[in-house]
């Protein structure tokens, strides 16, 4: 996909640079790495640069992009790398492999803690995410954190067959990057309650039907619609498109009142409840229960796929129309050996 876009931007005399976080270093840091952290890097988030425009793609196909703390920890350094780029005005998130991002990674949960995990993010919870434009690439699975990484962008261009929602909700992992707020921002309290508590999933035609999606797209085109977005608005005079979108942002995720910062820190205590439902959720996960996005027996392993579509319900039929017969009466020794004597009898005379 990436091949493709070179060609395009090659022909509209767009240069392109592709690098990896790593070489955000200074050149006295950079040699002081030795190979095997650079290749580990690699395998996390790839930078590419197409002019004015950065992508941030990020590449743990195997777990369907989760973020570990390596990667929540790359993706801090290149966002702000981007921040001081004077070239760089719009960033582009993408998930490499078909999906978005699945949220934080459940087995590092169980091993490091939802804490270390959740600090590790924290630059993800600024609001707005940049002062720069940013856009989210939305195909697969946009899911509990990753749901909320695309909403902390300011735009979002979803596929159509995309997948989104709150599945942190089966394992009792909270939204813990404000995604509550920034939901009800975006498409209204009634809305954001129904994703937020049941924990459903919305296809991508139901997220634009919602607003949630800038522009709805077809299977395998977020990328590159993404692209064409940030180009066009790149162009733009930037001092007074960032002074409108702040303005916008800060009314309505910024609130700056007694009582909103009151909330925030309620909702801060409570996570030290919430993280016995967590340790609760992780071994949940890790034994097989609520995988693949099922919400039905979150008490008990599910059973496997082929086992649910061969269960079927025995049924009984009875026939009213016409009455039962009546049951035959048993033969007694004492009839028999009636019957046996007659037969003797008439035999004689014959």
């Amino acid at each position: 996909m990436r091949s493709v876009f070179r060609r395009l931007l090659s022909a509209s005399n767009l240069s392109l640079v592709r690098s990896n976080n790593v070489r955000y270093c200074s050149k006295e840091v950079e040699k002081k790495k030795d190979k095997d952290d650079e290749d580990e890097v690699k395998k996390n988030i790839v930078i590419e640069k197409f002019g004015a425009i950065t992508t941030l793609n990020i590449d743990r196909q195997h777990t369907r992009n989760s973020l570990d703390e390596v990667t929540l920890r790359e993706m801090t350094a290149a966002i702000e790398a981007f921040d001081k780029d004077e070239s760089a005005k719009v960033l582009v998130f993408n998930g490499e492999g078909g999906s978005f991002c699945s949220g934080f990674d459940i087995d590092e949960i169980g091993e490091k803690g939802y804490n270390n995990v959740k600090d590790a993010a924290s630059r993800l919870l600024r609001r707005p995410l940049c002062d720069k434009v940013t856009i989210a690439a939305v195909s697969g699975y946009a899911v509990a954190e990753g749901f909320e990484l695309a909403l902390a962008c300011d735009l979002r261009v979803v596929e159509d067959t995309a997948v989104l929602g709150c599945l942190g909700r089966r394992f009792g992992v909270p939204q813990g990057m404000f995604g509550g707020r920034k939901l009800t921002a975006l498409i209204g309290l009634s809305r954001a309650l129904d994703l937020l508590i049941t924990g459903k999933l919305i296809t991508g035609t139901e997220a634009h039907q919602f607003g949630l999606a800038s522009k709805l797209t077809a299977t395998g085109t977020a990328l590159g619609e993404s692209i064409k977005l940030a180009k066009s608005l790149s162009k733009f005079p930037q001092s007074a498109l960032i002074m409108d979108k702040l303005a916008a942002v800060n009314s309505q995720l910024n609130p700056n009142s007694e009582e909103s910062m009151r909330d925030e820190a309620v909702m801060t205590s409570l996570l030290g409840n919430a993280i016995d439902d967590i340790n609760q959720g992780v071994k949940k996960f890790q034994g097989g229960i609520g995988k693949h996005g099922k919400f039905y027996k979150l008490t008990e392993v599910p059973l496997k796929d082929w086992e649910l579509e061969d269960t079927f319900e025995e049924v009984t039929v009875e026939h009213v129309d016409s009455p039962a017969e009546p049951p035959k009466p048993t033969e007694t020794k004492e009839d028999a050996q009636n019957k046996c004597d007659k037969f003797t009898e008439e035999k004689k005379k014959s």
